[in-house]
């Protein structure tokens, strides 16, 4: 089966369109005094300083009585494709940490696209 994608382009366009790097944290929980879960988030071996680029999609902002909550979208497209990446997963982009809502693929199995949220 013929492709439309060459085999190249991929590695071409890292260096103008994957112009950040990500890497792909997994929480694992350890309690506090009281109790409460506390997430420890550590780097997944094989998912770091990944070629990526930051898109955003959208922002809402609350006001509310004890403060303003502001929430962002964005899609953050990652040059491969990583099958191990979950939702419950967290993706580090220039020390601002991103929550995974969503995991996608190209139909070609060569990106990664995550559907991410910002909440501030």
């Amino acid at each position: 089966m013929a492709s439309l994608i060459h085999p190249r382009m991929l590695s071409s366009l890292e260096a103008t369109f994957y112009v950040a790097t990500c890497t792909i944290q997994e929480a694992t929980e350890t309690r506090d005094d009281y109790g409460q879960p506390i997430p420890v988030w550590a780097d997944v071996v094989g998912l770091t300083d990944l070629a990526c680029s930051v898109a955003a999609l959208s922002e809402n902002e609350q006001r509310r009585p004890v403060g303003t909550i502001s929430e962002e979208t964005h899609h953050i497209s990652i040059a491969g494709y990583y099958s191990a990446v979950l939702p419950t997963m967290r993706a580090v982009v220039a020390t601002v940490n991103y929550d995974i809502v969503a995991v996608e693929y190209d139909s070609h199995n060569i990106m990664t696209r995550l559907r991410t949220r910002l909440v501030t």
